[in-house]
């Protein structure tokens, strides 16, 4: 027994060192500097805002993370809680963080378990007087000797992961670069090729560069261009086959296919990703803890997808084919706003998990050729797998595998997100219609409409029901005889379902009307009129207007002369929505 037990007790502990070994701790040290120590360049505008979702966004995704940055009032007053712990990016600091991120690197290797450090910079990038090239920190730098010999080597990781947004390392409204200068490109380049990490084959390394050596924030997503792209990868965006971790390969083909669309601007942009060539596939994060999510299942509607907090700040864009199934793991907030390119919602944090959120109209505005072309350029490009399969090929990453992409219930206890517009009809119309005069005569009536319609249930969110109100002139009197016809009713209708994409709808209705007939001094009528009314159209927008066109359809019992009959008319009608 005594054996037995033995055998048994160091059969449990190699299980427990192997499934350790497979444990991956993930650490993340965030610098970021608004500040230069170059008075040509001027100061950034948020590189202090990314280092904060950098740090919101890789702690949502389960990385332990130390943010360093001197905020400016704007973000300090925005009171995010990454911003309690935060300290000043300087040289001190920096050399503070990495011992104490090498002991709690030493003690879970003492436990069995790896270890992953991502370093990310977002700052100024330049070069000395004698040519080196260095990254500004308040009251120092970290050029190509400290990032290695200070940083990167003592950290004492498994695996090191750089990730540099920087400018004159990286690319696309507002510089974050000064004057271009081949040289200074080349030597920050110099700082993360892949010949600089040849000597350390676990260190990878992604920054993006573009042809005259700037960056680029842009003020509507108060962010970096790059910054942004790449942590709407990291939250899901990339994870080409929903295996819920994203690598190098899957991180450069979304940011490649992200930036594709992007015309009009001076500079072209060039992603670089080197992975660590110990473990080629070796993830960057994931799987991420459970948290606020947002599923969006193959064969949703809408491709384009942006997410906002109720201060303004993009969290999170992707782009998706029609097969693609996507979950967004989202820093955590109150309030989320959802948002395609022509409308949006406004979605708590408890909405969130139902899965169901309901989308208004909303307003696009232009702001100049460059931001222009970065609304319009901008995640205009799905990552798909055609798409990927060609950015492997010839960037020579190692690729993931794809024989189960897209997943159709990734995300476990999540639900498959319905995203659906507002009714087509909901709201107000205000319109014009055309039909046949009354009781046979030959000739046109027309008048103005006015329907209200809403959402029957929201389970049912295709049934509408409201009420309608008509008015009818012959304005050409045929044999001297002048018509007026009105009606008061109330509607039921049906839209085709969002997944079908087709805008079409029916509606039918029934209630009271009256007709008039006059001819000369000579005036009669009926107030008592059964009236019936159904139609059948498409819902549109032409140049920024709503629009319904519908043909109808109205049957009227009507008593003339004390004789009862139906008094058939085709017509149409055309209505502005509001």
């Amino acid at each position: 027994m005594n054996k037995l037990g033995v055998f048994l007790g160091a059969a449990a502990l190699l299980l427990a060192r192997g499934a350790s070994a497979e444990t991956v701790v993930r650490r993340a040290l965030v610098i970021a500097h608004n500040g230069s120590d170059d008075p040509s360049l001027p100061s950034l505008r948020f590189a202090d805002d990314d280092g904060v979702l950098w740090a919101e966004t890789l702690q949502r995704l389960g990385v332990e993370t130390t943010l360093l940055v001197d905020p400016d009032d704007a973000t300090r007053a925005s009171a995010r809680p990454v911003l309690a712990g935060a300290r000043a990016p300087t040289p001190d600091e920096v050399k503070r963080e990495v011992a104490r991120l090498r002991a709690a690197n030493l003690v879970d290797h003492e436990q069995g378990r790896q270890t992953d450090v991502l370093l990310v910079y977002v700052g100024h990038g330049n070069t000395d007087e004698a040519g080196r090239a260095y990254f500004t920190l308040a009251g120092g730098r970290l050029d190509k000797a400290s990032l290695y010999a200070d940083v990167v080597d003592p950290l004492g990781a498994d695996y090191v992961h750089v990730i540099v947004d920087a400018c004159r390392a990286s690319g696309v409204v507002g510089s974050r670069g000064g004057q271009t200068d081949a040289a200074v490109l080349a030597e920050l380049r110099s700082m993360l090729a892949r010949e600089q990490l040849a000597t350390r084959p676990t260190v990878g390394a992604v920054f993006a560069e573009s042809d005259d050596g700037e960056t680029h924030e842009w003020s509507r997503i108060r962010a970096g261009v790059f910054s942004h792209v790449a942590r709407s990868g990291l939250m899901g965006a990339a994870d080409i086959n929903g295996d819920g971790k994203v690598e190098y390969s899957e991180l450069g083909a979304f940011v490649t296919a992200s930036l594709q669309g992007v015309k009009g601007l001076p500079a072209r942009l060039t992603l670089h990703a080197f992975a660590p060539t110990r473990e080629p596939r070796r993830a960057l994060v994931g799987p991420a803890p459970n948290g606020p999510s947002l599923p969006l299942p193959a064969g949703l509607e809408h491709s384009r997808i942006s997410v906002e907090d109720s201060d303004g700040r993009r969290l999170a864009d992707v782009r998706r084919s029609q097969e693609q199934y996507v979950l967004l793991r989202l820093p955590e907030r109150d309030v989320y706003w959802i948002r395609t390119p022509t409308q949006e919602a406004r979605v708590t944090l408890a909405e969130l998990t139902t899965g169901v959120m309901a989308l208004g109209e909303r307003e696009l505005q232009e702001r100049g050729p460059a931001e222009e072309a970065l609304r319009k350029g901008l995640f205009t490009v799905p990552l798909d797998k055609d798409f990927y399969e060609r950015y492997v090929a010839t960037s020579g990453l190692a690729p993931v595998g794809l024989s189960q992409a897209f997943p159709p219930s990734v995300g476990g206890a999540f639900p498959q997100l319905r995203l659906r517009r507002p009714m087509v009809a909901s709201g107000w119309d205000l319109g014009w219609t055309g039909q046949q005069a009354p009781l046979g005569l030959s000739t046109l009536a027309t008048g103005p409409t006015v329907t209200w319609r809403r959402e029957a249930l929201p389970s049912l969110p295709s049934l509408y029901y409201g009420a309608r109100a008509t008015y009818g002139l012959t304005p050409l009197a045929t044999d001297g005889i002048r018509t007026h016809r009105g009606a008061l009713l109330g509607l039921l209708g049906a839209q085709a379902p969002v997944s079908l994409r087709v805008p079409l709808f029916l509606e039918a209705g029934a209630g009271w009307g009256f007709l008039g007939i006059s001819r000369g001094q000579v005036r009669m009528g009926d107030p008592t009129v059964l009236s019936t009314y159904s139609a059948a159209g498409v819902t549109g927008t032409l140049v920024g207007v709503r629009l319904r066109l519908a043909a109808t359809l109205t049957y009227d019992r009507v008593t003339l002369d004390g004789r009862n009959h139906w008094d058939r008319a085709f017509g149409f009608e055309l209505a502005l929505r509001r």
